[in-house]
């Protein structure tokens, strides 16, 4: 009997079933939209961190798991062949829902340690199986308060490796999903500018395990403006098949240790910056990524001077990487091939730019160290790319 109505569909699942959704697009355009943040899938990864014992767990079909009120049970009303019905439960396709559904897992939790949750999918880690089980313990008994409803087929328990979130994550290490990175490495020549904003943005959620991933995507990039016509040439696909590559390499870089120092490398080149944030080995001092950062410069950076570039190229690795160095309790080592980097806080000047810059640096507990450019090797292909500057002859580009 409601006056609402939108139109459904069904969308087939992998597993040859079918997804019941409903169009809510006219109803989302006069919803108050709720601004309830969603947690950063990098946040959650890093508290995975060194963990030995992970346990995953998926909520079954999670959002039907969320009673609605009278008033919205009747918003949601959709057409049928059989005439009009509304849901008594939380539906995909309203705005509101993510948001709904994170503001009720994160009270669930919220006292729990060693649990986090993006949405259905809740990651419980510890350093014994003791306080592990302990934790899982904790978990299930809100669950069941709660009256949820855990899918075991998608649940993994007390294992030292999982994949989560397009993730596969344990024993200190992180790697992009198998699956997905296969998914973009099949992906077919983009033959319009919806399937090139597809591929990017499949490709751009590992960008965090690529080096130069910014400068080798600049190409394509550009043709997603509509202001440009969208024609395929051979930097195009130079520019595509690179990305490619970088995903087929195997990327691989190491969750952070906060009681470890971390060290930062960064460079600039005419083209872009660069940096990588690293780790040594508590054991073998090796140093490991820990991330990869990389931006092509804007038109009005490209006449910058050296040395405003390679500030430009600090101030860009620490926006970057702030939530790591803001507080770090230990002294961040940044390796830098421009020896006059290394006296931006003493020397005397008259750049306000290099002024302003290094005040903002002032908060970070940081020591700016020369490197030979020879041994700074991978920044520098950082930033630098051999489709963008011609010019480059670097051996990692």
């Amino acid at each position: 009997m409601s006056p609402w109505a939108s139109p459904c569909l069904l969308i087939p699942k992998p597993d040859g079933s079918f997804r019941f959704c409903t169009d809510y697009r006219k109803v989302n355009q006069v919803t108050v939209q709720d601004s309830y943040p969603l947690p950063l899938i990098d946040d959650i990864i890093d508290e995975i961190g060194q963990s030995p014992f992970i346990t995953t767990i998926d909520l079954l079909k999670g959002y039907y798991q969320i009673p609605l009120t009278p008033r919205a049970k009747k918003v949601s009303a959709f057409v049928t062949p059989f005439g009009l019905y509304q849901y008594k439960v939380l539906s995909f396709g309203l705005s509101n829902a993510p948001a709904t559904f994170q503001r009720m897992i994160n009270f669930i939790i919220q006292d729990l340690e060693g649990t986090a949750a993006y949405l259905d999918d809740l990651v419980v880690v510890a350093n014994t199986w003791e306080e592990h089980v302990s934790r899982l313990q904790c978990l299930f008994k809100k669950l069941q308060d709660a009256g949820l409803t855990i899918n075991l087929a998608k649940s993994t328990f007390g294992r030292g490796t999982v994949t989560y979130l397009g993730h596969t994550v344990g024993q200190g290490v992180v790697r992009p999903k198998s699956a997905n990175v296969e998914a973009i490495l099949s992906f077919p020549t983009p033959s319009t500018r919806k399937e090139l904003l597809c591929f990017l943005g499949m490709a751009g959620y590992y960008r965090r395990f690529c080096s130069n991933f910014s400068t080798f995507a600049a190409p394509l990039t550009d043709l997603t403006s509509s202001s440009v016509p969208f024609q395929w040439n051979d930097v195009c696909n130079q520019s595509f098949a690179r990305l490619k590559t970088l995903l087929a390499s195997h990327p691989v870089v190491h969750a952070p240790d906060f009681s470890q120092p971390f060290h930062l490398q960064i460079d600039a080149s005419g083209v872009g910056v660069g940096a990588v944030l690293l780790q040594p080995d508590p054991v073998s001092g090796i140093l490991h990524p820990v991330a990869y950062h990389s931006a092509k410069l804007k038109k009005h950076q490209i006449g910058y001077s050296t040395i405003e570039k390679e500030t430009l190229a600090l101030i860009s690795a620490l926006q970057k990487f702030q939530c790591y160095l803001r507080h770090a309790p230990h002294t961040t080592l940044v390796f830098s091939d421009h020896n006059p980097l290394a006296f931006l806080n003493s020397m005397k000047n008259n750049n306000h730019r290099i002024l302003r810059w290094a005040l903002w640096t002032q908060p970070y507990n940081i020591v700016v160290k020369h490197i030979k450019g020879v041994d700074n090797i991978i920044t520098d292909s950082l930033s630098r790319s051999p489709i963008s500057d011609p010019e480059d002859t670097s051996p990692l580009s």
